[in-house]
């Protein structure tokens, strides 16, 4: 047998095994890699089918559930809309809060609930204007600044002062427009004089007489700096 048969014969008897020879430290570590190579290409196969059905249920959930909700919500609530801007109260309360749950998580059901919410605090029922305003949260800073302003007129009517002053200042605070910033601003001082925190009260006058010197909301904002610095002993 020659030499070259010899060793063809050896290198095919150590690749089938043959022998007691233990695998070699590379051989391992070549088949632990195949295996993690293995598990991963499985895991990112599994996490990109999950990702890609989960964006396809949420664009079938967005197009063919909540749009014709969102459509069929607005139409729904036109009516409602036109009775809250004349001031119909007593008869949005016939509709809105059931169009407030039915389309609950859209844009028509926000509306809804601020309608019902609204009508409840101006016709005495604050208990259900709390409910309703404080689910209300809209993306326009008008109307979202709007319903914490409301939320806490219904909360200081309630009796729990402290939650309406704390959205009073938040309304205050997030308010894009100087007449509701001062309009929620004032109420927030008038809560701090009910609680007998007269520095509080003052430090607001005294803010907006020196932010908002130009708006007619605080034409007689001397007389209260005035009344708040007698109860403070400022004199």
């Amino acid at each position: 047998m020659s030499n070259n048969e010899i060793i063809e014969n050896e290198t095919e008897y150590v690749e089938q095994g043959g022998g007691d020879k233990a695998p070699s430290g590379l051989s391992l570590l070549v088949d632990k890699i195949k295996t993690w190579l293995n598990t991963q290409n499985k895991t990112l196969v599994y996490g990109i089918g999950a990702v890609i059905v989960a964006l396809l249920g949420y664009i079938g959930y967005q197009f063919l559930y909540q749009m014709p909700r969102e459509k069929e919500g607005l139409s729904a609530i036109y009516k409602t809309q036109e009775l809250f801007d004349v001031d119909s109260f007593s008869l949005v309360l016939k509709e809105a809060p059931k169009l407030a749950d039915k389309f609950s998580g859209t844009k028509a059901g926000e509306l809804a609930a601020y309608y019902a919410g609204a009508s409840y605090l101006y016709t005495g029922d604050y208990k259900n204007a709390i409910l309703f305003l404080d689910k209300v949260s809209f993306d326009d800073q008008i109307m979202k600044y709007q319903a914490i302003g409301l939320l806490g007129d219904a909360q200081v009517e309630n009796k729990d002062l402290d939650a309406g002053l704390k959205n009073y200042l938040k309304a205050a605070k997030g308010a894009e427009n100087e007449f509701s910033a001062v309009w929620f601003y004032k109420k927030a001082a008038r809560v701090y004089e009910k609680k007998n925190e007269w520095k509080e009260a003052l430090d607001i006058y005294e803010k907006l007489k020196k932010d908002y010197s130009e708006n007619d909301g605080i034409q007689e904002i001397d007389k209260f700096i005035t009344r708040a610095k007698a109860k403070t002993d400022q004199y």
